[in-house]
């Protein structure tokens, strides 16, 4: 692969030199880490330079785990990238308290090592958001250096903190709101993920020019298996009629939903939940179903097996809290679509994924445990029901969410930006 140049002050050819600013990268399994690594990696294989400053691996346990612990302050290399951590404080929960301890940590260590970065080491900062200070701190970055600011928004935190359902959420909503509006304002261009998003962010005043939607795509490698041979990897009997629900176990997914409606179905033996994952309200979750025989909260597992776990149900499950209108997608929406396997989701009408799953899934209300219990029955009777919807997914995502089609248009986006400031 040629790389991508442009000239020194001197006159000489030099490689395009980029820096991420994000809060959630590699090892993080699951949710915004699974792209910006791609992302990055990406960009490498394209012949860019990149580095990225970024936090301890917390998420989603909201801890550090022992095996990630060697991963602390300071530059490592991964896959020919480097990495560049900051500590940080890390809540085992979140309350509105902790979320500000959280994100002011984020940016004290962020502003206190990017302090070290000089003028004329990169060409282009590109930052990921929803975490402010991954936003705030990429601006900054990008004036210090005088070069061009990129922006990824793959959430909002103004916005998630109120719809999220923290106590004090409104408080935090207004405070995050105003930070963002300035770093959304402040980006050169910027990329959304959903056409909800793009509506938010042009009322925070941005030009329409300066907005590039790009869908979130299959970034994890996922194979369609039989569900037989998947079964007997996790030891679970083929007359179950398995339900699974993968990634965060955190307050946007209102997993106690799934819970009530497992208790709705107790009269179906043969059906049985798995919530698999990590997140600050595992332990919440794990007191609610003790004592019950069809639902149970399992660890994550690793992303070789993960083909095999959505291969192993019979439905795949999305659940979010009613007030989750205008948030992201869900990161596993698009492996759960490529696997084959039939998709219900209980999510807000008229929400972002509503809109993208409409037609291609098995849609319920949000926050109704009686109305997802009853789908998931109707559904466990009906196998013609479930190929259908299994085989519009997976036309759907091999036509939109395919990973070759969503790199090459955020290198389409990084080019734009590139010939911009050559122009």
């Amino acid at each position: 692969m040629v790389n991508r140049v442009v000239f020194n002050r001197l006159g000489r050819v030099a490689v395009y030199r980029i820096l991420l600013v994000t809060t959630n990268y590699w090892p993080e399994p699951t949710g915004i880490s699974v792209y910006t690594t791609d992302f990055t990696e990406s960009l490498l294989a394209a012949g860019y330079q990149v580095k990225v400053l970024t936090s301890l691996p917390h998420y989603p346990w909201w801890n550090i785990p022992e095996e990630f612990r060697h991963l602390g302050e300071g530059e490592t290399l991964h896959r020919g990238i480097s990495v560049l951590r900051v500590k940080h404080f890390v809540p085992s929960k979140m309350n509105i308290l902790l979320r500000i301890r959280f994100e002011a940590s984020l940016w004290w260590n962020l502003r206190r090592t990017s302090r070290k970065l000089i003028k004329g080491e990169f060409d282009l900062v590109i930052a990921c958001i929803p975490t402010v200070a991954a936003g705030i701190i990429g601006q900054k970055i990008s004036k210090n250096l005088d070069v061009l600011f990129g922006l990824i928004v793959q959430d909002l935190s103004g916005a998630g903190a109120k719809q999220a359902g923290l106590r004090g959420g409104a408080v935090i909503s207004r405070i995050a709101q105003f930070v963002e509006v300035k770093v959304l304002k402040g980006a050169d261009s910027l990329v959304v993920i959903s056409p909800a998003m793009r509506e938010i962010v042009k009322k925070s005043r941005v030009p329409e020019k300066r907005i590039t939607q790009i869908a979130n795509y299959s970034a994890k490698q996922i194979s369609i298996r039989e569900k037989s041979f998947a079964r007997a990897k996790f030891d679970w009997p083929l007359d179950q009629f398995v339900v699974i629900h993968t990634g965060n176990i955190g307050a946007k997914q209102d997993l106690e939903n799934v819970v009530r409606a497992a208790e709705a179905v107790s009269n179906h033996p043969q059906i049985k939940f798995y919530l698999v994952g990590h997140g600050n309200q595992e332990f919440r979750l794990k007191t609610l179903c003790k004592g019950k025989k069809n639902i149970s909260v399992l660890p994550a597992v690793s992303e070789e097996e993960y083909s095999l776990l959505l291969a192993a149900a019979d439905l795949l499950l999305v659940n979010e809290r009613v007030s989750q209108m205008e948030m992201s997608l869900p990161s596993k929406l698009t492996s759960y679509l490529f696997s084959g396997r039939p998709v219900i989701a209980a999510v807000p009408r008229d929400g972002a994924t509503w809109n993208l799953l409409e037609g291609v899934a098995e849609l319920v209300e949000a926050g109704n445990p009686k109305l997802l219990a009853q789908a998931i029955i109707d559904l466990s009777q009906n196998n013609e029901k479930r190929i259908e919807l299994a085989d519009k997914g997976l036309e759907f995502a091999r036509i939109n969410l395919g990973a070759d089609i969503g790199r090459k248009k955020y290198l389409d986006w990084v080019n734009g930006l590139i010939e911009s400031k050559r122009g």
